[in-house]
């Protein structure tokens, strides 16, 4: 996640018993914000209704994203002390990740308050302590996305942003975990132990089921941990390898003719022991697959054995690297036709040609 910036302002505003709503502290303190803040106190130093709440209002040009707070006690002018720590970000920025931390930097001064009075106090020292700690809080959140601030002799702040991960895809008996990382890197890792119980079994053909039976695991957990094992981008689905499948080329397979790193991976993962495949070869079997052809035909029309080549580990690397897609088939119930009435289907015009001219530039 970059972090560059995106923490334009940081400021603490209060309700003054006398001025009223007002912007005690700002970082950095020649925000141009301040002139707006009177369109939008009242979403600042809100009512009742709004405390304790998470706010976002866009005002010149600005996003301005606050949770006020609200201490109830007859030590305070008015009987009730409202504050809130307010972040400025660029009206285009996510600020989704700053919920939480913005809802914790309350919370904590809310206690920090009822504890020593911290916020209340009125004297040059709390402005300047104030000051040392927003600077903290958003110069660190920009470089580095996390900050510890002490507070006095007994409190620290630590604050860090978590980034939101996606929700992970629905994970079926029939699909097939692959790593999209060596085997190294993810031992390297420390899991849950279940996960490494599993990870033996994940191969890229295994589907979940059979991961499951031999791993002697629960498959409703195997489920579950391939989805962890998503999340952190350890692990993609793909279908179940079968000689009767059919594979249709992408627009990125064309990065095999100028990708030199991604040629050398290819030819390393899908080459048989002891061979050396040559890139033409593999490119030219890529850009043959096509409606209709299934891995069957590829391999009757293709001496693959005497290629070096593993039809196998071919279709495997180039649906790990979208280099091909799957084809499925459906049945579906469409309106009666008269089969003397029907329209001739369109002739596919395959990529073949094409592959053996492209293929005899790469031996050129």
């Amino acid at each position: 996640m970059n972090f560059s910036d995106e923490v334009k302002c940081v400021f603490f505003s209060e309700f003054h018993h006398i001025a009223g709503p007002k912007i005690t502290c700002q970082v950095p303190t020649d925000f141009p914000l301040r002139d707006a803040f009177d369109e939008v106190h009242d979403l600042i130093i809100t009512k009742p209704q709004l405390y304790d709440r998470l706010i976002s209002v866009d005002v010149a040009g600005y996003r301005v994203v606050g949770c006020p707070k609200c201490i109830d006690d007859k030590k305070y002018k008015r009987n009730a002390f409202i504050f809130n720590f307010v972040f400025v970000f660029d009206s285009s920025t996510d600020h989704t990740p700053y919920e939480p931390l913005i809802q914790k930097i309350g919370e904590a001064f809310r206690t920090y308050e009822l504890e020593s009075s911290f916020l209340s106090e009125d004297t040059p020292q709390k402005v300047a302590k104030l000051s040392h700690i927003l600077t903290t809080i958003r110069d660190r959140l920009n470089t580095c996305g996390f900050c510890t601030i002490n507070i006095d002799a007994t409190n620290d702040l630590h604050l860090k942003i978590v980034p939101l991960l996606q929700e992970p895809p629905t994970v079926l008996s029939y699909h097939v975990p692959i790593f999209t990382c060596t085997r190294e890197d993810i031992t390297n890792v420390s899991w849950d132990l279940t996960i490494e119980q599993i990870l033996p079994y994940v191969n890229g053909f295994n589907h979940i089921q059979k991961i499951a039976m031999e791993s002697d695991v629960n498959i409703d957990i195997v489920m579950i941990c391939v989805q962890h094992l998503i999340v952190y981008k350890f692990v993609k689905l793909i279908s179940i390898f079968q000689y009767s499948n059919m594979y249709v080329c992408l627009p990125k397979v064309k990065t095999l003719l100028t990708n030199t790193n991604l040629q050398s991976e290819c030819l390393d993962y899908v080459a048989m022991e002891g061979s050396t495949p040559k890139a033409s070869d593999v490119f030219r079997l890529f850009c043959s697959l096509e409606a209709g052809l299934t891995v069957r035909d590829l391999c009757n029309r293709n001496d693959l054995s005497a290629m070096g080549i593993n039809e196998r580990m071919l279709v495997q690397f180039g649906l790990m690297r979208d280099l091909i897609r799957r084809l499925q088939k459906y049945p579906v119930l469409g309106p009666t036709v008269d089969i003397e009435e029907a329209p001739p289907l369109p002739e596919l015009q395959p990529l073949t040609e094409f592959a053996n001219l492209i293929a005899c530039l790469f031996e050129s």
